[in-house]
């Protein structure tokens, strides 16, 4: 099942970018004195470049290609785009060959790494020139610094080729510029040489944010899940409001899971949040578990949250990782205990008897045969309900 619903938060950011796309051209043109005729070329050429990336983006996103970080809910994405159209325009107003699109190039690849990535570098490297009107000296040069930042930016990530990335970046930075001056004015100016050089100081700042900024990609699926955990989460409200039975249902569930997924070295914050959330359709009602997939997808949830929403008691889809596993036993388990009367476990035996028979059905059924969940971890997962005191 693909993330395909209607977000108003990714829309909203999406229309935010439209609109700079045709509104930094304007501006950047009118401060620059360009005839009417080219503002409106330029502000076309930028919105059919957008409407490209807005396309490619989707693909990316449906089909689970992006970063989680940047799919959340599209802010680092709004952000990186914004950062370089501004960097973009305000390049045109220096010197010829002074822009430093490498740095740009940098920022693009280092936050999106994919073919996106180099296609930004360079589309805002030619940016720049043209709203700095340049000549095809100024053009090339550009686009070759751009590449350029695309193939250093993977460099010096590597700690141990980063000193030498350091000074390639600072080499480029130079000749690239000076050359393609040289070529038009067949002169060597100082300035030039020098503005080339601060413009390499910016590139390696940007490259040393860059491990930073893949981090909060990493971490930005931490951050989402403790939002929605909050007490005061709407989501959360909502379910208590709708109903208390399912409530309590989805507290018991979710520290259950968490426990599990902390017993084997799972994803204890992954465990917990699907197992709160695993019945969230039921708000709207059948097929539910659609309609807990379009209301995930609708505030954001993490595309590995939603699979395990998607996933629910494998009656679409096996569980597809040890997380979903897990809340899909927690959930089974607990409801058992909800239904069954508490004479049924008023010995320790019987208690037990329900988790081994029932974990053991679903197991010969082959639901766990596509999660990763080993055998081992099955075992200690039975071991651990066992000894439970949620459940009692």
């Amino acid at each position: 099942m693909t993330e395909n619903a209607f977000s108003a938060k990714r829309v909203g950011k999406l229309v935010l970018l439209l609109f700079c796309s045709i509104l930094f051209p304007m501006i950047c043109g009118v401060l620059h004195n360009v005839r009417v005729d080219h503002l409106i070329v330029w502000s076309f050429i930028c919105l059919v470049c957008f409407l490209c990336f807005v396309l490619y983006t989707e693909r990316q996103r449906l089909q689970g290609e992006m970063s989680r970080g940047i799919s959340n809910d599209y802010s680092l994405l709004t952000f990186i785009y914004l950062l370089c159209l501004f960097g973009a325009c305000a390049g045109s107003f220096l010197p010829a060959f002074a822009a430093p699109v490498m740095a740009l190039s940098a920022l693009c690849n280092g936050a999106f790494r994919t073919k996106m990535g180099t296609a930004l570098a360079v589309y805002f490297g030619l940016l720049t020139a043209l709203f700095s009107e340049g000549s095809e000296y100024e053009v090339i040069a550009y686009v070759l610094l751009s590449l350029a930042g695309v193939f250093l930016t993977e460099l010096f990530l590597q700690q141990s080729l980063r000193l030498w990335t350091g000074v390639l970046v600072v080499c480029l930075s130079v000749v690239i510029p000076v050359c393609c001056h040289y070529l038009l004015a067949h002169v060597l100016e100082v300035r030039t040489i020098l503005v080339s050089f601060a413009g390499s100081l910016v590139t390696l700042l940007v490259l040393a944010l860059i491990p930073r900024l893949r981090t909060r990609e990493t971490v930005a699926e931490e951050v989402s899940l403790d939002t929605i955990m909050d007490e005061h989460y709407h989501l959360r409200r909502e379910i208590e409001r709708y109903s208390t039975v399912d409530y309590n249902h989805a507290l018991r569930t979710s520290k259950v899971a968490a426990r599990l997924a902390a017993g084997i070295g799972a994803d204890e914050k992954l465990a917990r949040a699907g197992g709160f959330y695993y019945r969230i359709g039921k708000l709207e009602g059948e097929p539910f578990i659609e309609n807990g997939v379009r209301i995930a997808q609708d505030n954001c949830f993490s595309q590995r949250l939603v699979a395990i929403l998607a996933e629910y008691n494998g009656e679409q889809r096996l569980p597809g990782s040890i997380e979903s596993a897990i809340v899909q036993i927690a959930d089974m388990i607990v409801t058992k205990f909800d239904l069954l009367d508490k004479d049924t476990f008023s010995s320790t035996w019987n208690r037990d008897i329900v988790i081994y028979q029932s974990m053991n059905e679903k197991s010969a059924e082959g639901l766990y045969d596509n999660s990763g969940l080993s055998m081992n971890q099955f075992l200690t997962i039975r071991e651990l309900l066992v000894k439970e005191e949620m459940l009692v």
